[in-house]
């Protein structure tokens, strides 16, 4: 049984906040830290060993790197990390306009990198550590993956979030040039690394590998202003998916309704408390969006009826065609999660509904309109994947009022007539009828 947040943390409550991770290691939990300061220690005593051999026998690493012509990236982790990773591949192909760049992706985050110009091909791993469900099949296909690339022969590897099983594949590879993080064990395996800072934020972390390699960032992405094109045909597909959904003059709004892990996800009583007031309210165009088994979950919010102006688009859309309604929304409300990103990256305005599992400045989506609203608690950042306690509290009492109120403030604002007797009394018959409407369905009035 989960424990009582007001009972069981009082003790948590009087505990300094955490700090992020000091050391050279990023992993919060200390197991993984002495792990790979182990592997590290033994792996670089190898590599001196083997250096010092070689060095008896006249044969030198060659520390000079031609410019290449093969190159390949991998990201099999979140899909929030590749938008972030897809925005900073422009760089990339300006500075090396001839080479073949190939993507190391996951099943998630596939469609991303195959929508990018800069990408010439995608391998997909769908066994790897951050899959579901696959335990230790993930150790094999690393070796897998590893050995498999060597065949492409590469010039560089670059590892973007900086873990010891990516470290691996680079190094299994043959790639000649071998780019990575210092902070997340197996840094012996690689030609260049650059400095883990903690706390940083993710963008600007990017800037700091291709730094690395000597290649300045966009504007935009110094800026943290991450974006990303979903193409013409993905707008056109929501165009016509869009013409049956109400009137074009009423705002859209989307609403992603989950996200990658329990700890992260906002209560479904509360989405149906912004649905109502979204609709009362402001009249508002609806789609809820999410992959396919977070379908339940939206017909649990729309208690399995029609509403009005609401449709449930949950495992109907792909990625790309995801970010195209983003695109063309008004407002776009979802938890910390990769569709928060693609907001950002298309330029929607948005409300981020930010549980306590992460720090925010880190790991926040960037962009001109995006909104981060977050309850505070003392025991943020947990990195947890559940909640242990019962009332989950830095979601829960994040109140739909509060989310509401922020998307009035985004929405744009309607035309009023200047009022005179006649209208302020349409004015107020209308008010006390959308009033009505809320009492039918249980919601307070929205001061």
């Amino acid at each position: 049984m989960k424990r009582s947040f007001d009972e069981a943390g009082r003790r948590a409550q009087r505990s300094p906040r955490k700090k992020p991770p000091a050391g050279r290691y990023r992993y919060v939990r200390m197991r993984w830290r002495l792990l790979f300061a182990v592997v590290d220690t033994f792996g670089w005593l190898c590599q001196n060993g083997w250096r010092r051999l070689a060095g008896c026998f006249g044969v030198a690493a060659a520390r000079e790197f031609p410019q290449p012509q093969s190159i390949l990236l991998v990201q099999l982790d979140h899909l929030g990390d590749a938008v972030l990773t897809a925005a900073v591949l422009p760089a990339l192909r300006r500075r090396y306009p001839q080479a073949r760049l190939e993507v190391l992706a996951a099943e998630w985050n596939r469609e991303l990198f195959a929508a990018c110009s800069e990408v010439n091909r995608v391998h997909v791993s769908r066994v790897n550590r951050f899959a579901r469900g696959v335990r230790g099949g993930w150790i094999f296909s690393t070796w897998w993956w590893g050995w498999r690339l060597r065949r492409r022969k590469f010039d560089l590897a670059i590892d973007v979030r900086g873990e010891f099983p990516h470290a691996l594949i680079l190094w299994l590879s043959g790639a000649k040039r071998r780019l990575g993080w210092d902070c997340g064990g197996g840094d012996f395996l690689l030609t260049d690394r650059a400095r883990f800072v903690p706390g940083r934020p993710e963008i600007e972390s990017r800037l700091a590998l291709l730094g690395a390699l000597g290649i300045p960032a966009d504007e935009a992405v110094q800026a943290k202003r991450p974006w990303f094109d979903p193409g013409v045909a993905a707008r056109r597909t929501i165009a016509r998916r869009l013409e049956a959904l109400g009137p074009p003059a009423s705002p859209l709004v989307v609403l992603h309704i989950s996200a990658g892990t329990q700890a992260k996800r906002w209560p479904v009583e509360h989405w149906r408390e912004l649905l109502g007031r979204l609709l009362v309210e402001r009249e508002a165009r609806v789609v809820l969006i999410g992959v396919r088994e977070e379908r339940l979950m939206a017909q649990t919010i729309t208690q399995g009826k029609p509403w009005p102006n609401v449709v449930d688009w949950t495992g109907c859309l792909t990625l790309v065609e995801t970010a195209a309604l983003i695109a063309v929304a008004d407002v776009f409300v979802g938890a910390d999660s990769g569709p928060a990103h693609l907001a950002a990256a298309v330029g929607t305005a948005a409300i981020v509904l930010f549980s306590g599992t992460n720090r925010v400045e880190q790991w926040r989506p960037w962009g001109d309109r995006i909104v981060v609203l977050r309850h505070e608690t003392a025991c943020s950042p947990c990195h947890r994947q559940t909640c242990p306690w019962a009332e989950h509290p830095c979601m829960s009492r994040l109140t739909p009022l509060a989310v509401f109120r922020q998307v009035q403030q985004l929405l744009p604002t309607a035309v009023v007539a200047t009022l005179d007797e006649s209208c302020d009394h349409a004015l107020s018959v209308a008010r006390q009828s959308r009033l009505a409407r809320m009492a039918s369905l249980g919601y307070e009035e929205a001061a």
